[in-house]
């Protein structure tokens, strides 16, 4: 059999990962690396060469949420399989990969830890492990620790079975691998650098290392994220992206913007539902005010025009009175709303009809998605389009929502945006200023399926 090792081509850090799993000593490995880094490839590539040195015993691979077995397991694995002619079947039901030559690849949900039982495998694989919460991921390792009990003996790359000097098998060390970006100082950190054992090796990668991705891609990245992003979801260093502000790329300095409503023009409002007090921030659209050329970039700016922040209205009682508000107020305006996506489901004003079709039977037009955007999400969209100068505010017209952008902090327990009990609070605000940028302007973590793997 050829070594499975060298089938496909690698850069330097995904090598290294895959010496390393192979060797005896390590009992658990984090490639730890930013976006586009090949995290997902390499992660499947050891998955199959364990299968091709061990066929007959079962890997456990864990995923954040089960629809990236669909969206990213099962693309990158029939690419690469495509290559080893090893024959196989994918059940998308159950979640398993079935080979012909026996075992298979068993994959879970870490959504919920206390399902991941009655399973009997080989090695463990992690995926993403730190987009979950520091605590849930614990118990994900522990977890999965105690799946990885299966007993296979060793072979060396002739594929000939492998024994101690006293003749008694040598058997396979069971192993756990994790691929992730970095999020912050969470689990991996504490594992792998905090308090690493001995047999712990953590391997950490750049974006920039992986010759397969698009020309630009890089660049792109550089173009929306802030510095601390980039030093995590580029160049693969743990660094703290909840310290400071939420919304660091906005500044009066260079977000301000001295534009005003016109008569008759369409508002957009954002609108964020909540039964102590409605909040809601009035936007206008201008030709681009950026200084900068964003047609380079690539991203949902293009030929876009600017969003600049003319009013806000913040405890408004519920949504019948919002409407009258902004009909007093606008009244010759068409009146374009981009409310919190759970407004589609429940009412400040009664159970029996929604916030978003209480809108709409007044004649508003309503944009917004099926469910509200990851938060994370929504704060990148914000502070790139702050820092690319496509969303503007209007401080003297806006001042509660300017504050709120200066002043909203993490929490330090939950390392999100902190939330506060009552109406009009900061995080309301935010809120609704910011569900209209994430509609116009969406910025999702950056993800690649790098393409060419190639035999050398």
């Amino acid at each position: 059999m050829k070594n499975p090792g060298s089938m496909f081509e690698v850069h330097r850090t995904q090598s290294l990962a895959i010496e390393s799993f192979f060797e005896d000593f390590y009992s658990a490995i984090a490639f730890v690396a930013g976006f586009g880094a090949g995290k997902s490839f390499i992660l499947t590539v050891i998955m199959i060469i364990s299968k091709l040195r061990y066929p007959k015993c079962d890997l456990l691979y864990l995923t954040p949420v089960y629809s990236n077995f669909r969206d990213i397991l099962i693309p990158t694995m029939e690419e690469i399989l495509y290559q080893t002619n090893i024959g196989y079947k994918i059940n998308k039901t159950t979640g398993e990969i079935h080979f012909d030559v026996g075992g298979r690849i068993i994959v879970k949900s870490m959504d919920d830890p206390s399902k991941i039982i009655g399973i009997n495998c080989l090695h463990a694989f992690l995926d993403e492990l730190d987009t979950l919460p520091t605590n849930k991921a614990r118990e994900v390792v522990l977890k999965a620790r105690a799946r990885t009990r299966q007993k296979a003996q060793k072979v060396n790359e002739n594929g000939s079975f492998m024994f101690k000097e006293d003749k008694d098998p040598f058997y396979v060390k069971n192993k756990l691998f994790i691929a992730t970006t970095p999020e912050g100082f969470r689990c991996t950190y504490e594992m792998f650098k905090k308090n690493k054992p001995d047999d712990y090796l953590l391997i950490q990668a750049s974006t920039r290392d992986n010759k397969f991705l698009p020309e630009g891609y890089v660049k792109s990245m550089e173009d929306i994220y802030g510095k601390e992003m980039i030093k995590g979801y580029i160049d693969g260093e743990f660094t703290n992206l909840t310290s400071g502000t939420v919304f660091s790329e906005f500044s009066r300095d260079t977000c301000s913007s001295n534009e005003v409503f016109r008569n008759r023009e369409p508002i957009h409002v954002g609108i964020d539902f909540n039964v102590l007090g409605i909040s809601a921030v009035i936007y206008v659209k201008r030709e681009s005010l950026s200084d900068q050329d964003l047609s380079i970039k690539g991203y949902a700016y293009n030929d876009k025009p600017t969003l600049v922040a003319v009013d806000h209205l913040q405890k408004v009682q519920d949504t019948p009175t919002l409407i009258i508000l902004l009909k007093q107020k606008y009244p010759d305006s068409k009146i374009i709303c981009y409310p919190d996506a759970s407004g589609a489901n429940t009412s400040t004003k009664g159970a029996t009809v929604s916030d978003i079709s209480l809108l709409k039977q007044a004649g508003f037009q309503c944009k917004y998605p099926k469910k509200n955007p990851a938060i994370m999400n929504r704060i990148l969209s914000a502070n790139s389009a702050f820092k690319n100068g496509i969303v503007k505010v209007n401080t003297d017209r806006c001042p509660d929502f300017t504050e709120a952008l200066e002043q909203q902090i993490y929490d330090n327990k939950t390392e999100m945006p902190e939330k506060n009990a009552g109406a009009g609070t900061v995080d309301d605000i935010t809120d609704s200023g910011t569900y209209i940028i994430y509609y116009e302007y969406p910025v999702k973590r950056k993800t690649f399926r790098a393409k060419g793997y190639q035999e050398v």
